[in-house]
């Protein structure tokens, strides 16, 4: 088997770290199992995370970012696999791990994403959004599929796993938001397999705020230029729009099919704040950086990074 390394980005998780990382050791899996955990939390977490064999690292908050902080991670481990999760997520299914790593006997498979369940506690919005982003069924990406589409999840590092040889060739960008779905385009483009697996299972979900789901979907609207720019997928407004109209009429027949109707007012104004939220950020380039600032929910990515917008200042 494989050996694998998990690389965690962890800030005040002290609820769900314990838990995590006893999960992760009681894998069934015959392979070498490393952990790095690169944490940028002022409470109890890096004392509870000790309490198993990982290798903790310090970030700093202001130096945090998705597509950097993961590959310094990979950087310092040597697993023939990387894998990604979010440490939020809940593993309930011991042979979970070698579910998620089966895909790679496949040499052209260059990362494998798993099924994303929501929990209990999940509004029928965010249960609808996983429902439609993470179906039970499994499939296989490549260059010209017609599942390569605007909108649709192509990749996840919630749960995932990627061959290192590729990282090597294509590492995650650093993006603000959706540095893993820039990064499927790319492999994709280089001529790899992308693998949805199903049965690699995680339960996983928000339970977003208004002001939350404007920041989260306004830094979607600010990547999309940079993960469409090569036209593999249509990004346009009017696309957005006609999918997204599409999207809500499926999101209402399921809440009123499931007897949700009394959350049908306020997935109303859930889903304006969506689509206002991708607008503004979508037109991020013609604003003030103090504007972007204070829209979107990495604050300090505008002094760092340039990987959103070509050219912006």
């Amino acid at each position: 088997m494989l050996k694998v390394s998990f690389i965690l980005p962890t800030k005040n998780v002290p609820r769900t770290i314990g838990p995590l990382l006893e999960a992760i050791y009681s894998q069934e899996y015959d392979g070498e199992i490393e952990v790095l955990i690169m944490d940028s939390s002022d409470d109890a977490t890096p004392d509870i995370a000790r309490r198993f064999p990982v290798r903790l690292v310090r970030v700093e908050p202001s130096d945090y970012n998705y597509g950097r902080t993961r590959n310094e991670g990979a950087t310092m481990t040597d697993g023939e696999l990387l894998i990604f999760l979010s440490t939020d997520i809940e593993i309930r299914d011991d042979r979970w791990l070698a579910k998620l790593t089966l895909p790679f006997s496949d040499p052209q498979v260059a990362g494998v994403y798993g099924r994303q369940i929501a929990k209990e506690s999940a509004a029928p919005m965010e249960r609808f959004f996983i429902l439609s982003a993470y179906p039970p069924e499994s499939r296989v990406s490549v260059l010209g599929a017609k599942d390569l589409n605007q909108g649709l999840v192509l990749f996840s590092n919630n749960n995932s796993a990627v061959r290192r040889s590729v990282w090597e060739k294509i590492r995650l960008p650093e993006m603000l938001k959706s540095e893993e779905a820039e990064w499927a385009v790319r492999v994709l483009m280089a001529g790899y397999k992308i693998v949805y697996a199903a049965d690699a299972a995680v339960y996983h979900s928000h339970r977003y705020t208004l002001s939350q789901v404007f920041r989260e979907y306004f830094d979607s609207g600010a990547t999309m230029p940079t993960l469409h720019r090569d036209k593999v997928i249509d990004y346009s407004m009017v696309r957005v729009f006609r999918d997204g109209l599409s999207f809500v009429f499926r999101e209402y027949r399921f809440m009123l099919k499931n007897g949700y109707w009394r959350w049908l007012p306020y997935a109303v104004l859930y889903d304006f704040m969506k689509f206002f939220g991708i607008f503004l950020g979508s037109k991020q380039k013609y604003m003030p950086r103090r504007l972007r600032r204070a829209l979107c929910k990495k604050k300090n990515h505008w002094d760092t990074y340039r990987d959103v917008i070509k050219g912006t200042a």
